[in-house]
């Protein structure tokens, strides 16, 4: 257990608080409540926020080199300036697939954006991970996914981490940065049912994987090599969505929640579900988030 204090971030109860990003050009926390197609902006040093509302719903959000960001919404990716809102079209891997939305996504450490799908009504194999490149071209490089969720990359171990929260396990394969490929599947953690399902997912600036609990109520710090959990922070709710590094040191933890699905009593006895929490200054750091390559 981490000897620290958790504090609400942001009071907002998001109803799929998801893709929480550290910018650290800004010194805010972006993330998304997908199922309100809103990007909120957090500034933890006056404790404001802005919101940007868009026209579709957005499942992830990462940074471009030139200070705009990728937004993976429902009708395509997009580049957007935040918290201005003005949103350029970019491309669209799925136009055969109307009833998918795209959900969690990040750039690599070659700065292309990895961004996966899923239908809209969790219908088993019908979602698809892509790889956006710089001149927004775009390969598939996984089919017949269901929910596919958090996603990292160790570089010095040439390794990605995948989530399929709909087998409730976490893979790692080999990543190739030259032909953009992962190879070699390997489940290095597959969640009991009392743990909840694995969601969204970081990895620490010593390789370590850090977990959403969604159902589970908490965030675990794992081994990539054997699943032990290292360290666990739980949560006053239930629905845990993702969570990232962020602050100057990278050394507080953000975490994003979910109120969607709650019955009344479950809202009643979880009146926080749906916000953004943060625990400071711990004893881990996390690293950058990666730029998508200036487009020309």
């Amino acid at each position: 257990m981490i000897e620290k204090s958790l504090k609400v971030a942001v009071a907002v109860p998001c109803q799929l608080g998801e893709s929480p990003v550290w910018d650290d050009r800004q010194e805010c926390l972006h993330f998304v409540d997908i199922l309100s197609a809103d990007i909120y902006s957090y500034y933890p040093a006056d404790k404001s926020l802005k919101i940007t509302s868009l026209d579709n719903p957005v499942g992830a959000i990462a940074p471009c080199q030139d200070g705009c960001f990728l937004a993976a919404m429902s009708t395509g990716i997009y580049r957007i300036a935040l918290p201005q809102g003005d949103a350029k079209f970019l491309a669209q891997p799925e136009p055969h697939a109307p009833e998918n939305r795209y959900n969690d996504g990040k750039v690599d450490p070659s700065g292309r954006f990895w961004i996966a799908s899923m239908h809209t009504d969790e219908k088993e194999h019908r979602g698809a991970m892509y790889v956006l490149y710089p001149d927004l071209t775009f390969k598939k490089v996984l089919d017949e996914t269901t929910i596919s969720n958090g996603l990292d990359w160790d570089e010095s171990q040439r390794r990605f981490y995948h989530v399929e929260s709909d087998k409730a396990s976490i893979r790692r394969f080999t990543y190739d940065s030259i032909q953009v490929g992962i190879t070699d599947l390997k489940t290095v953690v597959t969640f009991d049912e009392d743990e909840g399902v694995p969601d969204g997912m970081t990895l620490d600036n010593e390789g370590m994987i850090w977990v959403a609990h969604f159902g589970g109520g908490c965030v675990t710090r794992r081994h990539p090599d054997t699943g032990e959990i290292l360290a666990k922070i739980d949560l006053p709710v239930k629905q845990v969505t993702s969570c990232v590094f962020g602050g100057k040191q990278y050394n507080d933890l953000y975490i994003t929640t979910a109120a969607k699905g709650l019955s009344d009593e479950e809202l009643t006895n979880q009146p926080q579900a749906g916000y953004t929490f943060v625990l400071e200054n711990l004893p881990y750091r996390g690293m950058k988030a990666n730029k998508f390559i200036q487009i020309a």
